[in-house]
C-alpha cells in the first residue's frame, strides 16, 4: 500500500496529492500548489462562461479539493434558485460541486425542496425537462448517478436530505446497473470505457465511472452491503498487480488534464482507495 500512496503523492498531479494527504491520510496539506494549478487550468473570467462548461469549471475546482474561499469566486454569479435552474443534465453535477465548495447556507432552500422534483421510481430528470412534461415520466439513470454522488457529498458534510432513501430504492430495484425488466442487461450499455461499469474520469453529464458509484455508496454507509458485492468485483477487476487502477474511458475534451486510457490512473486509484476507507468509517452493514 505504501508504494501506491507514494505514487499518489508525486508532484505531477497536485490535486490528487492534496486530496490523498487530506482525505486518505488525514494529514494537514498545503493548498498553495493546488490553487496555482487550478488557476492555470481555468480560463480568464471563467464564471462568465455559458452552459455546460461553466458547470465543468465549478467541478474542476471541487475535484481539486478546494473551497469557496480558495479562488476568486463571485457568489453573486451563482444561481441558487431551484425553479430557475436550466442546466439540463448538469443540474446535479452542479449541485454536487457547490456542496463540495461549501455553499451550504445559500443552498438551504434547494436542499429542502429537491424531494418535490423526485419521481415515483425514486429518481430524477433534468429540472428544465420536468417543467415541460405533463405526464409522470420515469427517471433518467444519468441524472440519478449524479444525484447519488451529490447525496454522498452531502452525507460527508452532515447535511440531511429527504431524497436519499427513495433514490437508493431505485438502485436496489435495478441491482445498481441493470434494467428492471431484465436484470442481466445494463441500463447504460455502450463501448467499453463509456459504461457505468467502467472506470471513467473525469465525470461528465452523460457518464460517471464505477469508482465514483462505489465511493458514493460507501460514503452513504453501504460499502459492506451485499448488494454492492458485484460493483466491488467490477472495480477490483481494473486493479493491476501493483494495486493501481486502470483508466478505461475519458472525455474527448476534458476540463482536467487527461490521463491515458489503458494506463494506471491516479484519479481512479484515489477514489477506489477513498471508497475502501469509507467502507470502514461510514459502514452501516
Amino acid at each position: 500500500m505504501d508504494n501506491i500512496i507514494n505514487w499518489l503523492l508525486e508532484d505531477k498531479n497536485p490535486a490528487v496529492r492534496f486530496r490523498t494527504k487530506k482525505e486518505l491520510l488525514n494529514e494537514d496539506a498545503d493548498k498553495t500548489k493546488v490553487i496555482e494549478w487550478a488557476e492555470k487550468l481555468l480560463p480568464a473570467n471563467w464564471q462568465d462562461t455559458k452552459g455546460l462548461w461553466l458547470i465543468y469549471y465549478y467541478t474542476l475546482i471541487a475535484e481539486c479539493g478546494l473551497n469557496r474561499n480558495d479562488l476568486k469566486i463571485d457568489v453573486n454569479k451563482i444561481n441558487f434558485n431551484l425553479q430557475a435552474f436550466g442546466y439540463g443534465c448538469a443540474d446535479y453535477l452542479l449541485l454536487r460541486a457547490l456542496v463540495m465548495l461549501g455553499y451550504f447556507n445559500e443552498m438551504e432552500d434547494i436542499l429542502m425542496n429537491l424531494n418535490k422534483e423526485q419521481l415515483p421510481d425514486g429518481g430524477f430528470l433534468c429540472l428544465d425537462r420536468m417543467k415541460k412534461i405533463k405526464h409522470t415520466p420515469k427517471s433518467c439513470v444519468k441524472n440519478n448517478n449524479l444525484a447519488l454522488m451529490f447525496c454522498a457529498e452531502c452525507k460527508k458534510r452532515g447535511i440531511e436530505l429527504n431524497i436519499e432513501k427513495s433514490l437508493l430504492s431505485y438502485y436496489w430495484k435495478h441491482n445498481l446497473f441493470y434494467q428492471s425488466a431484465d436484470l442481466a442487461k445494463l441500463i447504460l450499455d455502450a463501448k467499453i470505457g463509456w459504461r457505468t461499469v467502467d472506470t471513467f474520469f473525469p465525470n461528465e453529464v452523460m457518464r460517471i465511472g464505477i469508482q465514483n458509484i462505489v465511493e458514493a455508496f460507501c460514503a452513504l454507509g453501504y460499502g459492506s452491503d451485499k448488494r454492492l458485492d458485484e460493483a466491488w468485483d467490477i472495480l477490483y477487476s481494473n486493479r493491476d498487480d501493483e494495486g493501481k487502477y486502470t483508466l478505461r474511458g475519458t472525455l474527448t475534451k476534458s476540463y482536467l488534464p487527461k490521463e491515458t486510457v489503458g494506463k494506471p490512473s491516479k484519479w481512479i486509484t484515489f477514489y477506489a482507495l477513498l471508497a475502501e476507507k469509507e467502507k470502514t468509517v461510514h459502514g452501516l452493514f
